[in-house]
């Protein structure tokens, strides 16, 4: 899991075609979205989790409890919000935003064990000396790694082992996120390189 360098101009034409506003030299920022006849719903913190697919959806019951349940919500301060990019509606607003991108599949199909090649199973941007508030995961890379456990298994245990370790993998990309730093602890989830085992255990290090 990384922290990775980006140009500014590129992630800022990124984020424009994401429709979500990130100013380059702050960590939080503010969903100002209001409707016309609605008013608007206040929160601390506003989660969007955008997947690749409608085909995943069925897969967000699973994750949103997970995540409920992990550590990040304490990272967090106040009020939260988790919800799906189809989800968010107009009038809707936060003081603190961030935005999890679920790439490859993540419908918990049980996978082929194939070698997908070597890469970060998540990452955030880092642009202008500031860590954005944009966790990438990538469940492809998951799936693969969690292969022996997924496999056998019935469609909602998949999708509760898959969300158990995507959610774990939010927790190390956030807290780079809210620290504003890309140091990797020497235990547990802050692990530059986990396991299986560390995105299983029931309660992680």
């Amino acid at each position: 899991m990384r922290v990775l360098l980006e140009h500014g101009t590129f992630f800022q034409a990124v984020a424009r075609r994401r429709a979500v506003l990130v100013p380059p030299l702050f960590l939080f920022f503010i969903f100002p979205v209001f409707a016309e006849e609605q008013p608007a719903v206040a929160y601390d913190t506003l989660v969007i989790v955008s997947f690749p697919s409608s085909s995943c959806s069925a897969f967000w019951p699973a994750l949103k409890s997970e995540l409920e349940r992990s550590e990040t919500p304490k990272l967090l301060t106040g009020s939260a919000r988790w919800i799906t990019r189809d989800e968010f509606q107009k009038g809707t607003e936060s003081k603190r935003g961030y935005e999890i991108l679920l790439h490859g599949d993540c419908s918990a199909a049980p996978g082929t064990g194939q070698n997908k090649g070597r890469g970060p199973l998540g990452w955030v941007l880092l642009v202008d000396d500031q860590i954005q508030p944009f966790v990438h995961v990538d469940c492809d890379r998951v799936r693969q790694m969690l292969y022996r456990d997924l496999r056998d298994k019935t469609t909602a245990e998949r999708r509760r082992i898959l969300a158990r370790a995507v959610s774990r993998i939010v927790v190390h990309e956030m807290t780079h996120i809210v620290t504003q730093s890309s140091l990797h602890g020497a235990s547990g989830l802050q692990k530059a390189h986990v396991s299986p085992s560390d995105l299983l255990a029931y309660k992680p290090d």
